[in-house]
């Protein structure tokens, strides 16, 4: 038996809808020029309405004190 061949393979590609990419998103990111939270949430989260969950990751950040250069938390 050849345990190589593609046919024997148990091993499959998930699926990705936007529900699951959402849940694995984590970790940090540095703001750029011309980023808004608004932005940066519809880009990691596909919905800018989300930008109220990277505010609350990060303690004082509001759309007024988003800096270019700074790292934030993306939970």
């Amino acid at each position: 038996v050849n345990y190589d061949t593609p046919a024997m393979s148990t091993t499959s590609t998930p699926a990705y809808t936007a529900s699951s990419a959402t849940a694995s998103v984590g970790g940090t990111y540095t703001v750029k020029k011309g980023d808004t939270l608004y932005g940066i949430a519809k880009r990691k989260y596909n919905d800018g309405k989300q930008w109220q969950k990277i505010a609350s990751a990060n303690p004082g950040l509001s759309p007024s004190t988003l800096k270019v250069g700074q790292t934030i938390t993306l939970p």
